[in-house]
């Protein structure tokens, strides 16, 4: 009883702390709308409406439209069975800033205005049935470099949305080149061989996991993620993405 009571008052405590210095920051260092410099929030609500979070499904392979972002009809199918993302990548929009930020600054409070994009994105949009979330991992040297992966944060973000777990079932076993420096073909080798499947446990035999990147570009990483995957007797593998390049 009496540690309960205790652990009751530490918690308001730290809740009560973690007002004060929230209420500091906004003080000190008001936040403005990266779109429209509105003081409040990193993208205002008038500006979060300019977006078009309507989702991009396209083929996997050519980026051709398709209904559920399946395959079209000339693409041979490899391992992903569907992509969809959220939103189609600008470099020199808001998506584009909002990405950077958050991928390699990571501004924190974005989470708060990417969590409002994948709810929009999801009262809109109805995803293929899934049963579990994962992400693409760093390696571990550049998780060190950048502290995090947002990747994995946004999959947490899904979590919460769909009420679907995450499971960390992916290890990048190599430090691999950025794959913006490639072509189609250089991106495959770079990628070849550099994941291992990390579950222990049984229960994804057979089952739909949300595969989860921040970006899509050529697919390449995700394709060779969702081949790991498929070779450990997962069921359909949804790659899903923030954006589509």
């Amino acid at each position: 009883m009496v540690y309960g009571i205790r652990l009751m008052l530490i918690n308001l405590c730290l809740m009560t702390l973690g007002g004060i210095i929230n209420s500091i920051k906004d003080i000190f260092f008001p936040v403005n709308c990266l779109n429209c410099a509105k003081e409040g929030d990193f993208v205002c609500s008038e500006c979060l409406e300019t977006l078009d979070l309507s989702g991009v499904f396209c083929c996997p392979v050519c980026h051709r439209k398709t209904l559920m972002g399946d395959y079209c009809e000339v693409c041979q199918p490899l391992f992903i069975d569907n992509q969809c993302s959220v939103i189609k990548y600008d470099e020199k929009a808001l998506i584009g800033e909002i990405i950077h930020l958050f991928k390699y600054q990571y501004v924190e409070d974005l989470s708060k205005t990417i969590e409002k994009m994948l709810k929009i994105f999801l009262d809109k949009q109805k995803l293929p049935d899934f049963d579990f979330i994962t992400f693409v991992p760093l390696h571990g040297r550049r998780y060190v470099e950048r502290g995090f992966n947002q990747s994995e944060k946004i999959a947490n973000l899904l979590s919460g949305l769909s009420q679907k777990p995450v499971v960390d079932s992916l290890k990048r076993n190599r430090y691999t080149n950025p794959q913006a420096k490639f072509n189609r073909q250089e991106r495959l080798q770079n990628l070849d061989d550099a994941f291992d499947f990390i579950y222990k446990r049984d229960d994804l035999k057979d089952k739909n996991i949300l595969l989860v990147d921040d970006v899509f570009t050529t697919g390449s990483t995700m394709q060779e993620c969702a081949k790991i995957l498929k070779m450990n007797n997962l069921g359909k593998v949804i790659g899903f993405s923030l954006a589509r390049g």
